[in-house]
């Protein structure tokens, strides 16, 4: 079996974050993103995987470099970059050549999700169908359109529709997709979506579009405060205080920070995620802030409910943005 990972979404609603890596290579418990999608896949034997790419390609490109400077063993793995953004279903076209002749395994690249893939292929199999796609539990806390589901686990529908209107169980879709190779032969040359364009069509001709309805955690950093959310979340369902790498101030509480990173003994960091070579000062306090790579903090910084990046390439106008010397000051 093989498998594809979608890494080429803009990431829009993770702005201003993916102004500097793509939202599959946005670190997440200091590890990029795309590592768990990549975890998940060869967690079930997958062999071989392509990645597309499209925003920031080269973020993704070096985190997959990260797992090989790990040391972990990780199968043959090729990138499909797309000039055009395709969509879900145009970017499996793109690949057909490459997924043809046995199931295969699409999956989300900007997900934390813990499932044992193996339980949903065996699922599957099993009904036959043309397309599983992997589902948790509704929940009001999701911004995301439900899938309806039925008693035989067949799926009857796709979102907008409220919820207290529809007969049939709401559910979530993670991202993960476990298709028969036949579904090769009904997506178009050029851009298409499989919610949006192919699912409901199969649906409606009768084919097993079928919801493996799994229990475990799962997630989606969608905007910077998800993000923020679900990194403390976790941090907090392993029962860590903090997951800081190298050294930090004896201060820190609910604090995401990889090796690189220096905060001054003297400084208070609460409830905050850190990336790459940044440095805090003396005689600072942050909490719930995201500080992207690079940055450094002057002595007596103080923050609440904010991002610092740097400043982007692209000169744009800064809207809600605050420019702090080299670095800029946005609203959480």
């Amino acid at each position: 079996m093989k498998g594809m990972i979608l890494a080429a979404g803009l990431g829009t609603r993770l702005h201003p974050l993916t102004d500097f890596r793509a939202k599959a290579a946005v670190p997440f418990l200091n590890r990029p993103l795309i590592h768990y999608a990549w975890e998940l896949l060869a967690g079930a034997g997958l062999q071989e995987i392509m990645i597309n790419s499209h925003h920031l390609p080269h973020s993704i490109e070096a985190a997959v470099q990260d797992m090989r400077t790990e040391g972990q063993e990780i199968p043959p793995i090729l990138f499909s970059h797309e000039t055009e953004r395709l969509g879900t279903a145009g970017a499996i076209g793109k690949v057909r050549d490459f997924l043809a002749g046995d199931t295969f395994v699409v999956c989300s690249g900007k997900i934390y999700f813990e499932q044992d893939l193996d339980q949903a292929i065996g699922f599957h199999q099993e009904t036959e169908s043309l397309v599983t796609l992997v589902l948790v539990p509704y929940s009001d806390e999701y911004s995301y359109n439900p899938v309806f589901l039925d008693d035989q686990n067949n799926i009857t529908g796709f979102g907008p529709t409220e919820t207290g209107t529809h007969p049939d169980q709401p559910h979530v879709f993670t991202g993960v997709h476990i298709l028969d190779p036949k579904i090769l032969d009904f997506i178009p040359a050029g851009p298409s979506e499989t919610v949006d364009d192919l699912y409901p069509r199969f649906i409606q001709e009768g084919y097993r579009v079928q919801g493996f309805v799994s229990k475990a955690y799962w997630c989606e950093c969608s905007t910077p405060q998800s993000y923020l959310m679900r990194s403390l979340e976790v941090l907090q369902k392993r029962g860590l205080d903090n997951l800081i790498e190298g050294e930090a101030s004896p201060l820190c509480q609910g604090v995401v920070a990889p090796r690189s990173v220096q905060i001054d003994g003297s400084s208070v960091v609460k409830d905050s995620v850190l990336w790459d070579d940044v440095k805090v000062g003396p005689n600072s306090s942050l909490s719930g802030v995201i500080v992207t790579d690079g940055v450094t903090l002057g002595p007596e910084t103080h923050l609440e409910n904010a991002i610092v990046t740097p400043l982007p390439e692209k000169t744009e106008p800064l809207q809600a943005a605050q420019r702090v010397g080299d670095s800029l000051i946005w609203p959480l």
